[in-house]
């Protein structure tokens, strides 16, 4: 298993670097380009969910990204310190989802769209550090 770690700042600005870092380590896996874009995807909701509700853009704050690749799954663990709250982590019904695109609502698909995506998503508090752990089996070309 490689791991690999990123760390930045709490900025929205940062979130570019985030997907070009993700993207490059996922270059080595040899995925369809439509798998590594929604796995990107995915890691870049997470990521803004800590930097904008949990840390609110605070780039005084950092982010971790742990990338674990082994050689048939992916799991990336995004770290912070920000605001923690686990029942705002429940998602939505497709209805709803429909019903949020539907009416022109902002916000709210991030986290139905992660766990669409990925296979396993958790939410956890340790040592006051907050992780979002996102799993993936990994279906190469």
């Amino acid at each position: 298993m490689k791991k690999i770690e990123y760390t930045t700042s709490c900025s929205k600005d940062r979130l570019a670097e985030i997907r070009t870092f993700v993207a490059g380590q996922l270059e080595q896996l040899h995925l369809s380009e439509v798998e590594k874009n929604q796995i990107i995807l995915a890691v870049d909701e997470a990521c803004a969910n800590a930097i904008i509700h949990g840390n609110n853009c605070d780039d005084s704050k950092n982010l971790k990204l742990l990338l674990e690749i082994g050689n048939n799954n992916l799991k990336v663990e995004i770290s912070d310190v920000g605001n923690f709250r686990p029942h705002e982590m429940n998602w939505t019904s497709r209805e709803a989802i429909s019903d949020s695109v539907r009416n022109h609502r902002r916000g709210g698909l991030g986290l139905p769209l992660m766990h669409r995506i990925m296979d396993k998503v958790q939410f956890y508090s340790k040592d006051k550090v907050n992780v979002c752990s996102l799993s993936k089996r990994l279906k190469k070309d």
